[in-house]
């Protein structure tokens, strides 16, 4: 099984580089998001191998994200219940800088990573794997958020997910893309 994980399109709030969190489910996708959800939906349509089946998160953005994909594909969109933004608690409405400023504010005691006030990396990646290892064996198509593609991807390949944030690695642009595949139970990085 191939699975395209792919970032929403472009907003307004990533327009102004704010975090957003659980207060932004209904946020809509700008005329470029639109135009970016067009183009990746002819790039990864285009090819074979191609998705079978495309999911989104419940976030508003995300599902108009995925709609051209589906459509050229002629399937639907279904939505996965666990692979939506992540909830930044007290990091709502600060500068996406503030994640690379302050790295140290992310340290919840004990080891654990997260937002104060909201998740865990820990929470995070456990409800966006549970949804992934639970799709059928069949070839898909992703669209989530930035920060928890970032956070679920290291906890899918077996990486330390501090690393992972602290170099910076997967930090996908609107409508950017990675593919994974699925052997039995592990995930590798195509």
């Amino acid at each position: 099984m191939r699975l395209w994980i792919i970032r929403h399109g472009e907003t307004k709030g990533n327009q102004a580089g704010l975090l957003r969190g659980k207060g932004s489910a209904n946020d809509e996708i700008t005329d470029t998001g639109h135009a970016q959800a067009q183009a990746m939906a002819d790039q990864v349509s285009g090819g074979e191998p191609r998705p079978r089946a495309v999911y989104a998160s419940r976030y508003r953005r995300a599902q108009q994200t995925a709609r051209p994909l589906a459509e050229r594909l002629g399937v639907p969109v279904t939505v996965l219940p666990g692979i939506h933004e992540v909830d930044c608690g007290d990091w709502a409405g600060e500068p996406y800088s503030a994640l690379r400023q302050h790295p140290d504010r992310l340290e919840l005691g004990g080891g654990e990573l997260g937002f104060r006030g909201g998740e865990t990396f820990r929470e995070i990646a456990a409800r966006f794997a549970a949804d992934v290892n639970g799709l059928p064996d069949e070839d898909a198509a992703l669209v989530s958020h930035g920060g928890i593609i970032r956070i679920a991807l290291a906890e899918l390949l077996g990486l330390d997910a501090r690393e992972v944030w602290q170099s910076g690695d997967f930090m996908l642009k609107n409508t950017e893309w990675v593919v994974l595949e699925r052997n039995g139970q592990s995930w590798h990085l195509l």
